[in-house]
């Protein structure tokens, strides 16, 4: 009675959630090779960095991906509020911007991913993720604005 067979059902049936995680885990790594998702890291930009090309020619589209609330609370000058829901209804909008750069950020980086998963998933090539996000940007000390710039381009 020590056959393999017998040993394998001994031990699911007395560990049914160890073996449901198991084959739980089995099941994503097999749904994500076979999707090819790509596991590269986002590219970022600094704080210091966006900073400095905020006044410049080379100054990219800042999204921030917060809620109005938030947003109206403190953003990064310049900065337009597209909360990361509404996203996938404004890519056809956002498409003039295709070929710059576009710096998304959040509070701390969940919804950011979201938002620069749409975006590249959409096809845009030069999606940046700030790093440390809008947390990063006040602890480092940079300007906040609670201004709503009235000749920003439109996202609607």
């Amino acid at each position: 009675m020590n056959s393999f067979p017998y040993q394998l059902w001994r031990s699911i049936s007395h560990r049914p959630r160890r073996w449901l995680s198991l084959m739980a885990g089995l099941v994503l790594v097999a749904i994500l090779a076979m999707s090819q998702v790509s596991w590269s890291a986002p590219a970022t930009i600094s704080a210091a960095a966006l900073n400095t090309r905020l006044n410049t020619e080379a100054a990219p589209l800042i999204l921030d991906v917060r809620s109005p609330a938030e947003y109206a609370a403190g953003h990064i000058p310049g900065a337009l509020n597209l909360p990361y829901r509404e996203l996938p209804n404004h890519l056809a909008t956002l498409a003039e911007f295709g070929d710059e750069d576009i710096v998304v950020y959040c509070e701390v980086g969940i919804r950011a991913g979201i938002a620069e998963t749409v975006l590249e998933q959409a096809g845009f090539q030069q999606v940046l993720s700030l790093e440390g996000d809008m947390r990063g940007w006040r602890a480092a000390g940079l300007p906040i604005s609670t201004e709503i710039l009235e000749n920003a381009p439109q996202i609607q």
